[in-house]
């Protein structure tokens, strides 16, 4: 079977480190990457920036790729099909980059070309769309803001949501990345001093009708997984809504999916997934709990080799506030380099567990700056 090197394309794009954000930005979206490898002068790899990362935090024009890019991860370019396919599954990633025995970049593999083929080479899973699909969808109605629609997906850990209609049928589709860019442009032009097209507070108050994708494309329930992932590939998109005779929506197919479903057959392979304790069934949805969970473990597993990861939540009874309880949130990541500890105590539950993981993970960004870790970063090799 193939080795991550044959299935790799030329990268479309390398960055150095002192390149200036404004230079680069505007190459990653015209050629549609999503996460470019950071290169020394002898193109060996020292981070990967994200194209989502950059506008999530915000960067100016003149902030240079090395106080933005994340710490660098990588394939081995002998790494075989099935481990490229769990490696993709477990960092939760589109593109990702192949090196060699010196860290040296000589290629790029993307979630579509591993997709393109298992097409080719009948290794699909032969089942129906709604085995693999994620469900139950989360929705937002034409009428809702900009800012809630962001507000959403940043709380349960997803990047797209379903618009409805007032009868409960999928009107449009909406992206993380939709809402972050235009924001990045109305704050770039504040910055620079032009005439402002809108203000960030309009386009965050504006119902999602107005910059939803519509008409989305959807895929009916029941559809054959394969006639599914033609769909993925033929229309370069990384999503799609599950509709039922209604088009009332089901659930979500992306390419993560599908990957996720071919990979369960190597389950020893798979990331620690969290325990969610009791307290939470109780009083968040489980699943979106789980989601949030697991895609910052997916970050985290990127870097370090994770051996266990622990979540506890306490009700402090005797705090309350307008009916609302106060949650204490207690988070440790034991990794092969040592474990980690942080708490937060808030009266939303899934934010307290947000705020956890996000202390978890700027400490373990400073442990990897200081060298505590690899400082060449994580390389998946062959086993």
């Amino acid at each position: 079977m193939s080795t991550a090197l044959s299935l790799a394309i030329e990268p479309p794009l390398l960055l150095k480190p002192d390149m200036r954000i404004g230079e680069v930005l505007s190459k990653m979206k015209s050629l549609r990457v999503i996460n470019a490898p950071v290169v020394d002068d002898n193109k060996v790899l020292v981070g990967v920036l994200s194209y989502r990362t950059v506008l999530l935090r915000g960067a100016g024009r003149d902030t240079k790729v090395r106080s933005v890019m994340d710490p660098p991860y990588s394939l081995h370019k002998s790494l075989g099909f099935n481990d490229v396919v769990v490696a993709f599954v477990n960092w939760r990633l589109r593109e990702i980059p192949v090196t060699d025995d010196n860290d040296v970049v000589v290629g790029l593999l993307s979630r579509s070309i591993i997709l393109n083929y298992m097409l080719e080479n009948g290794l699909l899973p032969k089942v129906l769309v709604d085995d693999v699909m994620s469900k139950p969808p989360i929705t937002i109605e034409e009428n809702e803001s900009i800012a809630r629609a962001r507000w959403l997906m940043l709380r349960n850990g997803i990047t797209r949501l379903i618009v409805v209609n007032k009868h409960g049928k999928v009107s449009g589709v909406i992206t993380l990345s939709d809402i972050i860019e235009r924001l990045y442009t109305i704050r770039l032009t504040r910055r620079k001093g032009y005439r402002w097209i809108e203000s960030e507070e309009s386009f965050l108050a504006a119902p999602v009708s107005e910059y939803m994708t519509s008409p989305p494309i959807v895929i009916a329930s029941r559809t054959p997984l394969e006639k599914c992932v033609k769909v993925l590939l033929d229309n370069g998109i990384s999503g799609v809504p599950i509709v039922d005779s209604n088009e009332k929506p089901l659930g979500v197919l992306s390419g993560f999916d599908v990957l996720r479903t071919y990979a369960e057959q190597f389950k020893s392979a798979l990331p620690i997934q969290a325990k969610i304790p009791e307290v939470m069934k109780a009083e968040a949805s489980k699943l979106q709990v789980e989601r949030l969970v697991n895609s910052y473990l997916s970050k985290f597993s990127r870097y370090v080799d994770v051996i266990d990861f622990k979540i506890s939540v306490k009700e402090e009874s005797k705090i309350e506030k307008e009916g609302r309880k106060r949650y204490e949130v207690l988070v440790k990541l034991v990794t092969n380099a040592g474990s980690l500890t942080s708490q937060s105590v808030c009266w939303d539950l899934l934010t307290c567990v947000r705020e956890a993981l996000e202390i978890i993970e700027k400490r373990l960004r400073k442990e990897i700056e200081k060298g505590i870790y690899l400082r060449r970063g994580k390389r998946i090799e062959e086993s």
